[in-house]
């Protein structure tokens, strides 16, 4: 994990500069729209970009390395033959190639306290996102909708110019805030208390401002930028792209407003004394406030610069950033440095250390490995790596023991181990320490495997093809059950893929004990990347999807349609579904959570489409509840649905009631598309 986390701080540092040095180019000619949209994409493939890391096929650049012996500390040898299942890994992981080998447990406790403080800055700043509505439902509390004529004509005479067709509203609060705007759903502009002595240029310049935002899905990109600062808060240089996100998105709708007419001069005077006069009061970090101070010089020069660029950016301008963005994070994600192990004299071993492990030539694949006993004694986690791959997996301690007798758990000092596969040899050097070891390896291809190779018309592998073939103990029990099961001759690259990709013998033949006999290497690598296993066929019959092909098995694996999820609306009485209602149920959010809190407001006997259509429309426990709350109890489904289409939410309701008088739905539904002006 640590060294992952390495690896992509390496790559998104890559990433940062590359937009910076775009954005000098940008700021000599570009608009801040294009400036703003490249920090955006930038923020994107920063969240991408471990995704990307883990699941992109490899671009290797090899780089030589010389290798040389390293003495090891005198103590005694103990020579351990590991059992032919030690090495067998469940899965293979893209994993940094920089250098994080745990050579004792001193090591290995400062990578997990080195994680821990990561995962608490993350955790923290996610819960900071979180809360943020909590405070936008605070500062909007003691607000109210603006129902001014003048003012909604000035609202939507700024969203004309702005060619805006989204729904917005205006409250006004109660306090004298910042004007700002926030809500990506549901976009809110919330002016001051003050605003009512504003003058009807300073309200058109201050919705059009605002608007702006909208227009733009500002809130959005504030979103993304804020969730890529809590993955990456160790890093400087993600706060510095945050922060140019966030001056060239006020920019950007500077120019937008400039643009719509308003006159700059006057413009800069508003923004001035709006900065000024509300430079005390804080706003939610998701909120955009209009005029925050730190950024007022750069904005009113800008806004004077008669020869600036405010062009907006179409939609074929945004395509092309896109593309640009996923062209560069591609590479960015795939490119690995390969380290390849040559030969050199070994250095003099001290005197009475142990016995070097012999070099066997440019032929070796050589890397890293850990081992550490299981908190219950019984097991050992067993893992190595090799350039930018990581291969382990849980063996019995037992079977160390009854082995070689020698005990991992309390072995002090050096020690040396060997493993044989058909297609090649391992052999490990380390050190052992409280029951964690560590150390190097080294693996010999076996000239014997590759003839066979050849001589069965799979052709001749390399020395690192033979390594990845020997990690999932791919070798001649492999080959003979793929011609038992009818799958042929593979070709090299499909058989190495297969190891790659964790096609072992026991998934080969556990698919195969399910009925599932592809014909090809490429349909089970193909059903392995998806997820399906055969826990998961078995889990999926149980549920009452037995027999299903192989493309449905990926098609519900894809869209979360599991054991679990399938059992879960079973227990709800939702049984022997179609598999496709299955998955578009999953699709729409209609989950156990989902029912059973309908259910336990008392609707118990809805068709699942009737749930699906309710999930659609956002009628869910908690906006029944809110309306139940209120007196609005057992209302059927559909009248639910019309509430919520109309926008007649609990907010709205508790409103209406405090003006007086209890409302029928119906009543709610005719005042909220009025707006909700003449509560009797």
């Amino acid at each position: 994990m640590i060294a992952l986390l390495l690896e992509v701080a390496v790559r998104s540092s890559a990433l940062v500069a590359g937009a910076a040095l775009v954005d000098a180019r940008l700021r000599r000619r570009g608009s801040a729209a294009a400036r703003h949209l490249l920090w955006t994409m930038t923020m994107g493939a920063l969240l991408a970009l471990p995704l990307a890391t883990a699941t992109l096929p490899r671009w290797e650049i090899s780089i030589p390395v010389p290798r040389t012996a390293v003495p090891i500390a005198s103590e005694t040898v103990s020579a351990v033959a590991l059992p032919s299942s030690a090495l067998r890994d469940t899965e293979s992981t893209r994993t940094s190639g920089i250098g994080d080998r745990p050579s004792d447990s001193a090591a290995a406790s400062g990578s997990a306290t080195a994680l821990v403080l990561y995962a608490a800055g993350v955790l923290i700043l996610f819960l900071r996102i979180a809360l943020e509505p909590l405070a936008l439902r605070r500062l909007t509390r003691s607000a109210h909708d603006v129902t001014d004529p003048e003012w909604v004509g000035l609202l939507e005479e700024a969203a004309r110019q702005l060619r805006l067709d989204r729904p917005v509203r205006l409250l006004q609060s109660a306090a004298d805030v910042m004007p700002m705007t926030f809500g990506t759903r549901r976009p809110t502009v919330i002016v001051p208390a003050s605003a009512g002595t504003w003058t009807a240029d300073r309200l058109r310049a201050v919705l059009l401002h605002e608007l702006a935002h909208v227009a733009r899905r500002d809130c959005f990109t504030q979103t993304i930028g804020s969730i890529a600062c809590a993955c990456y808060w160790p890093h400087p240089g993600v706060w510095w792209a945050a922060r140019r996100l966030r001056v060239e998105r006020e920019l950007a709708c500077d120019d937008r407003v400039i643009a719509a007419g308003t006159e700059p001069r006057a413009y800069a005077g508003h923004l001035l004394e709006i900065a000024h006069s509300f430079t005390a009061m804080p706003a939610p970090a998701t909120a955009l406030g209009m005029a925050r101070a730190r950024q007022l010089e750069n904005r009113l020069l800008a806004i004077m610069d008669a020869a600036r660029n405010r062009a907006t950016l179409h939609a074929r301008g945004r395509a092309v950033a896109i593309a640009l963005a996923v062209a560069a994070l591609v590479p960015v994600a795939a490119l690995r440095a390969a380290v390849g192990i040559t030969a050199t004299p070994a250095m003099p071993r001290a005197a009475g250390a142990a016995p070097q492990t012999k070099s066997s030539g440019p032929a070796d694949v050589t890397g890293s490995w850990e081992a550490q006993v299981s908190q219950d004694g019984a097991g050992v986690y067993l893992n190595f790596r090799s350039g930018t791959s990581s291969h382990g997996r849980t063996i019995p301690l037992a079977e160390l023991r009854s082995t070689t007798g020698v005990d991992i758990s309390t072995a002090r000092g050096p020690v040396t181990f060997t493993s044989k596969r058909d297609a090649g040899t391992f052999t490990f050097d380390g050190t052992c320490r409280a029951g964690a070891c560590g150390g190097t390896w080294t693996f010999e291809a076996n000239p014997a495997f590759a003839a066979s190779l050849a001589k069965r018309g799979i052709g001749a592998p390399t020395p690192r093809q033979q390594f990845k073939l020997a990690v999932s103990d791919i070798g001649t029990a492999y080959l003979d059950e793929l011609a038992k099961l009818g799958y042929g001759t593979p070709d090299l690259e499909g058989l190495v893929r297969a190891a790659d990709h964790g096609v072992t013998l026991d998934y080969l033949r556990g698919m195969a004990d399910l009925g599932y006999k592809l014909g090809t290497l490429d349909a089970l690598v193909q059903l392995r990347d998806h997820g399906v296993d055969p826990q998961f066929v078995r889990g999926m019959t149980a549920a009452g999807y037995g027999r299903l092909s192989a493309d449905d098995l990926r098609r519900a694996r894809d869209h979360g349609a599991d054991p679990d999820f399938a059992s879960g609306l079973a227990s709800f009485g939702y049984k022997n579904l179609p598999l496709d209602t299955l998955i578009g149920a999953r699709d729409h959010g209609v989950d156990p959570e989902f029912i059973r809190g309908l259910q336990a407001l008392g609707y118990t006997s809805a068709p699942l489409e009737k749930l699906v259509e309710m999930r659609d429309h956002g009628v869910d426990p908690e906006f029944v509840r809110g309306l139940a709350a209120l007196g609005y109890k057992g209302l059927p489904l559909d009248t639910l649905r019309r509430m919520r289409d109309h926008g007649v939410d609990p907010d709205f309701v508790r409103r209406m009631q405090q003006r007086g008088g209890t409302l029928t739905p119906e009543e709610l539904i005719e005042r909220r598309d009025r707006g909700g002006n003449d509560a009797g």
